[in-house]
């Protein structure tokens, strides 16, 4: 019986070596895969931060009623304020702005005098797209903010108050996380999404060749009437495809951890690259998971007839093990759940907490291999009952 599985499993693999084109595929794409995902998340982070830290430029009108104090301190936040002749309301209604002030006359004078002064502020949320008008108005408040403490802390002063009174309570504030949770951080929310997606997306095409192209081909069934039986043929399949698989999850997780190592201080905030043992962890739980995937893919695409019609049948899995990777990151199981068993979200929110260098629950890495362990027997007991010569044979 072994024998017989290790030549399927030599001739599925010969198979794919031959294929230059997939082969040059299989080897390349996950280390693209993997670069990019760790190039992303700190570019994103980068690219807000240097909007946050450009100069601001605000249209104003009414700007002769605000006094040089104020124009000074939304200085100091880099803000600028600049005079604008026309509808000004328009103006930001129609997106072409994403925030603008409207001094009332007499502003500075109420302000020194301690009347009431009002300042409007009109915004637009949707100008500038995605990373418009919100972070906008977050400096905007920052600087009000400000001007206001500065001018109540002179009115304080004038009537010798005790500046005290206006802090109670000091806060005394310190970030206690290593180099190796902040740089977790960056990748605690695409790592398991990564993970999950090699597991299915690396062995994916090669599940179909050997299935439903082999169908198509008309060469399987010249595999169904050798000697060998239909259990040792679904085997020696699935070892060819769990091998090949495997390949790409190695280059992806290895690539993510190349590319964050040498990616500049500035976008990693000092941070530095995840620890190798973090990535040789998420290696050791996606494999099961990669095996359970592998059976998956194997029954789906047996059940199709065309190269074609197996790529589309297979598209729902590939959604569904990245919304159920999402939802690992958004509500990850607590303590020593026994949802780790779940396949692909216990696998996926294992590997969330390992990047953010936490206290891994106990059991939840052996929970997380038996889940996807019993998942793959469940699978190839249902594969068998498919797998079989009257079945394959019928539908070609």
């Amino acid at each position: 019986m072994f024998n017989n599985i290790s030549n399927i499993w030599q001739k599925e693999v010969l198979d794919i070596i031959r294929d230059h084109k997939a082969l040059r595929q299989m080897l390349v794409v996950p280390l693209i895969l993997g670069i990019f995902y760790a190039v992303l998340n700190p570019l994103l982070g980068s690219l807000i931060e240097s909007r946050q830290e450009d100069t601001l430029v605000l249209p104003v009108q009414g700007l002769e009623y605000a006094g040089q104090d104020f124009i000074d301190t939304f200085a100091r936040f880099n803000i600028e304020l600049k005079p604008f002749e026309g509808d000004l309301e328009a103006t930001i209604t129609s997106a072409e702005e994403a925030a603008g002030l409207i001094f009332t006359p007499g502003f500075s004078e109420n302000v020194a005098d301690e009347q009431e002064a009002t300042l409007i502020v009109r915004t637009n949320s949707t100008s500038g797209g995605l990373f418009g008008g919100g972070l906008s108005l977050n400096r905007l408040e920052l600087a009000l903010n400000a001007y206001n403490q500065q001018i109540t802390v002179q009115r304080l002063t004038e009537r010798s108050v005790d500046l005290a009174v206006l802090a109670p309570v000091t806060l005394d504030a310190e970030d206690l996380a290593s180099p190796a949770q902040r740089a977790g951080a960056a990748a605690s929310f695409f790592l398991p999404i990564l993970v999950a997606i090699s597991a299915v997306q690396g062995g994916m095409f090669i599940a179909i060749d050997v299935t439903a192209g082999e169908k198509e081909r008309g060469t399987l069934e010249s595999l169904l009437v050798t000697p060998s039986s239909d259990t040792e043929i679904f085997v020696g399949k699935l070892a060819a495809v769990f091998t090949v698989t495997g390949i790409p999850i190695i280059l992806t997780l290895l690539g993510f951890w190349g590319a964050s190592k040498v990616l500049p201080e500035s976008m990693t905030d000092g941070a530095g690259a995840l620890p190798l043992n973090v990535i040789l962890m998420a290696i050791l739980v996606s494999l099961p998971l990669a095996l359970f995937a592998n059976v998956i893919l194997m029954v789906i695409s047996i059940r199709t007839k065309t190269f074609k019609d197996a790529q589309s049948a297979l598209t729902p899995v590939m959604l569904g093990v990245m919304f159920t990777a999402m939802a690992a990151a958004f509500v990850p199981p607590t303590g020593a759940s026994l949802a780790y068993m779940v396949p692909v979200y216990g696998t996926s929110a294992v590997v969330g907490t390992l990047t953010l260098g936490g206290i891994i629950p106990a059991n939840a890495v052996m929970f997380s291999v038996i889940g996807n362990l019993m998942a793959t027997a469940v699978g190839i007991i249902f594969a068998l009952q498919i797998f079989n010569r009257e079945r394959l044979l019928y539908s070609m």
